[in-house]
């Protein structure tokens, strides 16, 4: 017996980079290509197939379903459970209407509640020989408290009776499966220890890289992202993944192998501003990208750290944009999330008044401004705490009040004639 283990798809994510998207859609059907090409028995898409409940791109759609319709022809079945990102606590979502086109059975409704009572049903199919239950994703880690009000001893009893190959989903944070990177503190998570015991393959969704646990007779498997979802995912994994399973069934040894996808090569610079000036890490960002292959790739670019002096705005990234486009990159993503300036600190000495108080910080704030900018810029800053500390008139409207500041604040920063 062979299947497929497909997770984390996300169709539809990347709206705002067009060419992204694409290669999401890709690698989709990639997969179904490559799985159709293999004649596996089955296939379990475990979590976010859609990256959000309700798709709207018609486009998106037409060729999913085009991709769905062809494993149908093949008689081949999909299973799946919603995600986190395409879970809808009504069923209302995209993903019934796959179901009701009979593109694939849905596994959401194996959850039972009963007046508070959880209950985990079975979906059997006797031609495969497999049993298949499973816990869908929700919002916030929510499925965790779900797995923990689960009768494990219930659900235990009713797998060691069967004879079938037995498969659980889940589509949630599993601590040993974990990557480094991760905080567990900061994130919900459940053990292996934590879920029933006696099936045969643990098909995971939600964490977007590879893994693969086995533990005595039981194997527990992430299969990856189709594709990366978020610049940090392309930045460091910068490929997806699927996991084609083989079954023996004479000796009942499960063979596992990652079917890696890959359309374009990427690369990722990360660059820290830590003690350096805007122009230091400027002119650091243009000599690392004029020494890249940066040609038909995807480039992402991390910049992050304290500068030392000035500001971010002082960085010119729209003659950076310029240079990667004259490279011929495919896609180019910029995280500067990370980037700070130093915070300006106000010491004051011994000053008694306010105005001397003033007089100080601006001194100070001027410290690093080159010497004939010194006197000019000092004249504006005099010139705008001066307006700004002007109260409106007797009998004065506040539009008139707001028209006379405006027009004096135009003139301390000698706009008036851009404003007419």
């Amino acid at each position: 017996m062979k299947f497929a283990h497909i997770a984390d798809c996300h169709l539809g994510a990347w709206s705002r980079k067009p060419e992204l998207q694409e290669l999401n859609i890709k690698a989709f059907e990639y997969s179904i290509d490559k799985c159709i090409q293999e004649n596996v028995d089955f296939i379990l898409l475990v979590g976010d197939l859609f990256n959000t409940s309700f798709p709207t791109n018609t486009s998106l759609l037409s060729r999913v379903f085009s991709k769905l319709r062809q494993v149908k022809e093949k008689a081949i079945p999909i299973y799946l459970i919603p995600g986190s990102h395409d879970f809808s606590a009504s069923g209302e979502s995209i993903l019934k209407v796959c179901e009701a086109a009979g593109f694939c059975k849905n596994l959401m409704g194996l959850l039972e509640d009963n007046q508070g009572s959880l209950k985990l049903n079975f979906f059997e199919d006797e031609g495969k020989k497999i049993l298949i239950t499973g816990v869908l994703g929700k919002r916030i880690g929510l499925e965790i408290d779900i797995l923990k009000r689960l009768n494990k001893k219930e659900i235990e009893e009713k797998v060691n009776q069967e004879n079938s190959f037995k498969i659980f989903l889940l589509h949630s944070a599993v601590s040993e499966l974990l990557p480094e990177e991760f905080d567990s503190e900061y994130m919900k998570t459940i053990s292996c220890k934590e879920l029933p015991e006696g099936f045969d393959y643990y098909a995971f969704g939600h964490i977007h890289e590879p893994k693969i646990l086995r533990d005595d007779k039981k194997i527990f498997t992430y299969s990856g992202c189709t594709f990366p979802n978020n610049f940090k995912e392309l930045s460091h994994i910068r490929q997806g993944s699927f996991i084609i399973v083989d079954f023996n069934e004479q000796t009942k040894e499960i063979s596992l192998r990652e079917e890696k996808i890959k359309f374009k090569d990427v690369v990722a610079l990360e660059i820290t501003a830590d003690d350096k000036t805007a122009k230091q890490v400027e002119d650091e960002i243009i000599q690392k990208i004029n020494e890249a292959n940066l040609a038909d790739k995807i480039f992402t670019l991390k910049v992050s750290g304290t500068l030392r002096v000035g500001k971010i705005s002082d960085i010119n990234f729209e003659e950076i944009y310029k240079l990667i486009q004259n490279k011929a990159c495919f896609s180019f993503l910029r995280n500067t999330h990370g980037l700070l300036t130093k915070e300006f600190k106000i010491q004051v000495s011994k000053a008694e008044s306010v105005e001397e108080i003033e007089k100080e910080i601006i001194e100070n704030s001027l410290k690093n401004i080159k010497v004939e900018e010194k006197e000019e810029k000092q004249r504006m800053i005099n010139s705008l705490i001066k307006t700004l500390d002007k109260e409106r008139l007797e009998d004065e409207t506040k539009e008139a009040f707001s028209s006379r500041l405006i027009n004096e604040l135009l003139k301390s920063l000698d706009l008036q004639e851009k404003f007419k």
